[in-house]
């Protein structure tokens, strides 16, 4: 079943099977009619624009040659177990964290400002709608 299959469903449903079902032509007239409104929302659906309100998305740094990529925490309570010489000395390390978007607290992760207003998502076809 697909969006064709659901449109053509609420016709029957409103017109009525035995109007749908009268004459061929108009079994064949509602089975168009849900066809093309399907391919026309689907067509509208594709074509906008969406911007993310929420989103977390994991983070994973190594470090290269023993030298962190990653800015080391400026406050005490960020500061892993066994100090900062865990973050200095032999690597290769492995920081893992988050990426946050949420339109109530712009620039909540990682100093961005204003990124879920920057979010961009856009739909693409990925299956065809079943007939």
């Amino acid at each position: 079943m697909g969006l064709k299959d659901d449109i053509y469903k609420a016709f029957v449903k409103n017109l009525g099977e035995d109007n749908v079902n009268a004459t061929s032509d108009g079994q064949k007239k509602v089975d168009e009619l849900a066809k093309d409104l399907s391919k026309a929302i689907q067509t509208f659906l594709l074509a906008q624009d969406f911007k993310v309100d929420k989103l977390s998305a994991p983070v994973v740094q190594t470090s290269v040659n023993g030298v962190l990529t990653t800015p080391i925490p400026s406050t005490p309570a960020a500061v892993p177990p066994g100090g900062l010489v865990n973050l200095l000395g032999q690597g290769p390390f492995v920081i893992e964290t988050s990426a946050d978007v949420d339109v109530n607290q712009p620039g909540a992760s990682m100093g961005a400002q204003n990124a879920s207003n920057n979010s961009l998502v856009k739909l693409r076809v990925v299956k065809k709608d079943s007939e």
